[in-house]
């Protein structure tokens, strides 16, 4: 369920697909130096001296074999009523549909009359749009809900901003889409980048509910984590508060500077790109390059060369900032890789694309901290498209129109899950940072290793 992707492109100009990909390693480069914290006007946040971080327990949503998204139990109401929701970097509101939906399927409903601590205010009416819906190929239609903004107790971990007051806005659906309807998900969770936002572009101001965690002293800081692990159990944890030390290799946290000028006007999590390049060989027979002239590298892509992006968990794909980008990508691969619909898909016949696919390497973060993460060859084929036997699809998508950021007009990106899942990742909205570690991999009892 792509529920957040237009909230996260309307600023980008672009609209949204979905693509997923197998599991592989990833590298990193050297430890850069601390950066100096971003403060939010006096940097004052309470926090709870005995606040301890919270480990959520992630599964994933498969579409045959392809890993769409990662979701985990949310709980809303008194008594707590149970929904399964996405964990979204790309937006900021939590979201899902009311008891007298009739057009939600089988989703969880929020019945406000079994609880003891709801209340109907502040009462706004907004229509929320989705994009172009869900899975591998995207819907010609762009998908929306009619929505209400109400109050009650939400819990994360066992954790509520204000115990048990009902301190937390979230938005219920009344109406939804159709091509909404059959995903198995009931909705979404947003993790801003800002301890503020808006229901509306200038009004309706509330504290995200992550946020309320965090200003009430329920966990011990900012920071939030994520590793996703699709091939076992449980898929993934999402780390409230802090960050699991199982879970990645110690002296590894590589992070990269928010750009805060986007990321605090927009709620998202924005950094820069500074380039991306294709391996000229397969598989690469180099390192990461440290310069452009590195050997096994294809030159910087164009659309890539003072860019920006999303860094958004809520995303199954890598979205290019316009078609040409994207064939770009491709022809790099193999001169058969050629679109497939009007909406941004690309693909070829398995077998073909299986043989060429190439890791494609991006680098992120300013001339002072940069980081390199790849995307492996192993994640380029998403799977057969539907409708065309033995035609796969490319994880790299175009956006249908140009997509730019608003500021200065520079090429904008989505780097969704396919960019991260590789790594343990952290977030960190007081410091502007998104960070990078290396991921243990538990193998047996003989111990562990690392990818």
């Amino acid at each position: 369920m792509m529920m957040s992707k237009l909230l996260c492109l309307a600023w980008f100009g672009g609209l949204v697909r979905s693509a997923a990909v197998p599991e592989p390693d990833g590298y990193l480069e050297p430890i850069p130096e601390h950066l100096s914290p971003i403060q939010f006007g006096n940097g004052a946040l309470a926090r709870g001296v005995k606040a301890r971080p919270a480990n959520i327990d992630l599964d994933v949503w498969r579409n045959g074999t392809a890993d769409l998204q990662w979701y985990g139990e949310i709980t809303a109401g008194t008594p707590p009523q149970k929904f399964k929701l996405i964990f979204d970097t790309g937006a900021s509101i939590m979201l899902v549909g009311q008891k007298n939906c009739t057009t939600c399927g089988d989703h969880a409903l929020f019945d406000p009359s079994n609880s003891s601590t709801f209340s109907p205010q502040p009462n706004r009416t907004l229509l929320i749009t989705f994009g172009q819906g869900a899975g591998t190929v995207s819907s010609p239609e762009v998908q929306g809900a009619n929505c209400t903004v109400v109050t009650d107790t939400i819990r994360m971990a066992g954790l509520a901003p204000g115990g048990d007051n009902p301190t937390s806005e979230f938005a219920i659906y009344s109406t939804y889409s159709p091509g909404l309807r059959d995903q198995p998900l009931d909705g979404l969770f947003g993790l801003s980048s800002t301890p503020t936002s808006f229901w509306n572009e200038t009004e309706g101001e509330f504290t995200p509910i992550y946020w309320g965690l965090v200003k009430t002293g329920q966990i011990p800081g900012p920071e939030f984590s994520f590793s996703f692990t699709p091939s076992k159990k449980p898929s993934g944890v999402l780390t409230l508060g802090g960050t699991d030390r199982t879970l990645y290799l110690p002296n590894t946290l590589r992070k990269i500077p928010l750009n805060w000028e986007l990321s605090s006007s927009r709620w998202r999590w924005v950094v820069d790109v500074l380039g991306a390049r294709v391996s000229t060989t397969n598989p690469p027979t180099t390192s990461p390059p440290d310069d452009a002239s590195a050997p096994g590298w294809s030159p910087p892509l164009n659309g890539s060369l003072d860019a920006v992006t999303l860094v958004d968990t809520g995303g199954a794909s890598i979205t290019t900032p316009d078609r040409e980008t994207t064939a770009a990508i491709y022809a790099l691969m193999s001169p058969t890789i050629q679109p497939l619909d009007n909406f941004g898909s690309w693909g070829a016949p398995c077998d073909l694309l299986e043989r060429v696919a190439r890791d494609v390497l991006f680098t992120a973060g300013n001339a002072t901290h940069k980081v390199d993460a790849v995307v492996r060859r192993e994640y380029v084929n998403v799977g057969e498209y539907p409708g065309k036997p033995g035609v796969c699809q490319g994880v790299f998508t175009d956006p249908g129109r140009v997509a730019r950021e608003p500021v200065r007009g520079r090429p904008a990106w989505i780097f969704g899950t396919p960019w991260l899942r590789s790594y343990y990742t952290v977030w960190n909205g007081v410091e502007g940072t998104s960070g990078l570690l290396r991921r243990w991999a538990w193998i047996g009892i003989k111990g562990r290793t690392y990818h």
